[in-house]
């Protein structure tokens, strides 16, 4: 990294050091003036803020594995222990008994491996470029009939054609969609389809819960901005057809590029 030292009046090659890198930017301004040394502080600052909203992103990150982990797969392992141990009791006492808390057993270890599947695919976006999108959604489908024991109804086209930025985008608005499903819904059965015609994609989420006033104030309001915000990043737009005890459909249309 070369280091420019005012004191000296030369550039000098120095190894690269996160922790002060900012500081020697700041020390190198003193060789500055006028709109030049505005320029280079406002930039400075920029890169400090960025560096500290990346540090955000990925805390809130952690905390939200964390939540999902205590939720799902450390209640799932709870259950499966309870489950056994009343098993092994009924062995002793009567055992015609134990086939109903070894199904139960069954239904949680499913039920977990389906929510870890989904977690692991969160933690590596990669696996959305190696095994595709439609996989990525058949997981989430999965983990809902699993863990929430809800009707999932999936039409899936072919694996569309267009960049890894548009599939993450799309596989996060589902991912909201469905969490907001399980939260606020109330619903006993989802549909999800996707489908692509040439660059249009389509995306649809539907579900046939207590549905909701869109022109009013509804639970799940600020996810359906960030949902909203994410398609129109791509050049696509979000739509969201609900009333009261008419269910919720969201409706997703983005374009390529291909």
């Amino acid at each position: 990294m070369l280091v420019f030292k005012p004191t000296a009046g030369v550039w000098r090659d120095e190894p690269e050091c996160r922790c002060c890198s900012h500081t020697r930017l700041r020390v190198g301004l003193d060789g500055l003036s006028g709109p030049l040394a505005n320029q280079v502080a406002i930039a400075i600052e920029n890169a400090r803020l960025y560096e500290q909203a990346q540090q955000l992103a990925a805390l809130q990150e952690r905390q939200k594995l964390a939540r999902e982990l205590h939720d799902s797969v450390s209640q799932a392992l709870y259950g499966i222990a309870r489950g056994a141990r009343t098993a092994r009791v009924q062995l002793d006492r009567d055992p015609s008994r134990a086939a109903e808390p070894l199904d139960y057993v069954l239904s949680l270890a499913e039920a977990g491996l389906a929510e870890m599947r989904a977690l692991i695919f969160e933690l590596r976006p990669e696996s959305l470029a190696a095994e595709g999108l439609v996989a990525a959604l058949e997981k989430q489908a999965a983990s809902l009939r699993a863990r929430h024991h809800l009707k999932v109804q999936t039409t899936f086209g072919p694996e569309p054609e267009t960049t890894l930025e548009v599939k993450q985008t799309l596989y996060r608005i589902a991912q909201e969609a469905t969490h907001n499903i399980v939260k606020h819904a109330r619903a006993g059965r989802v549909t999800l389809r996707l489908q692509q015609s040439g660059e249009e994609i389509i995306l649809e989420i539907g579900d046939d819960g207590v549905g909701f006033d869109t022109g009013g104030a509804f639970p799940g309001h600020l996810g359906l901005r960030s949902m909203r915000e994410r398609a129109e990043r791509c050049g696509g737009a979000l739509v969201v057809d609900s009333a009261p005890g008419q269910g919720t459909r969201v409706h997703v249309r983005v374009y390529g590029p291909i």
